[in-house]
């Protein structure tokens, strides 16, 4: 099993030299090294994109643009933006640990994956919410006129 040790590579300062490389084609080389490299790179993705979906969530509950189905964030939502801030953190704290615990595992690297496309999957739908309430917000369009002009059902 591969322990912390590969981390320091990554982190002495081997991918900041200028010399005639350059840091991404180092970034590419040590992420096909190894799988436990790229479940590192997988989790940090996780991390920065459940930041977004935190961020996202945030404003749109503000905004009056969500009404929270999960029971737990609907009342950390109703307390404040640090408390569901803590609670995210929390949990993607400690499901990213049995990911980096195990990730020299060849389903460690799938999960992270599918965690990952999930996420990835959720920004895109942000992405088409916040695309609407620009069209309603700027253009004074009603969600039903939106429905008819761009042929796609909205919520």
């Amino acid at each position: 099993m591969v322990g912390m040790a590969d981390v320091p590579s990554l982190a002495s300062g081997a991918l900041t030299r200028r010399d005639a490389d350059g840091w991404l084609p180092r970034l590419a080389d040590w992420m096909a090294e190894s799988r436990t490299h790229r479940v590192i790179v997988l989790v940090l993705a996780i991390w920065l994109l459940n930041g977004f979906d935190l961020v996202f969530t945030i404003l749109a509950y503000q905004q009056g643009l969500l009404h929270e189905e999960n029971p737990v964030a609907r009342q950390l939502l109703r307390q404040g933006p640090w408390s569901i801030s803590f609670y995210k953190i929390a949990m993607v704290l400690i499901g990213s640990y049995p990911l980096l615990r195990f990730r020299a595992a060849r389903i460690t690297e799938l999960g992270a994956l599918v965690v990952l496309i999930a996420y990835a999957t959720l920004a895109v739908h942000w992405s088409t919410v916040y695309e609407i309430y620009a069209l309603t917000g700027s253009s004074g369009l009603t969600i039903a006129e939106l429905d008819r002009l761009t042929g796609v059902k909205t919520y």
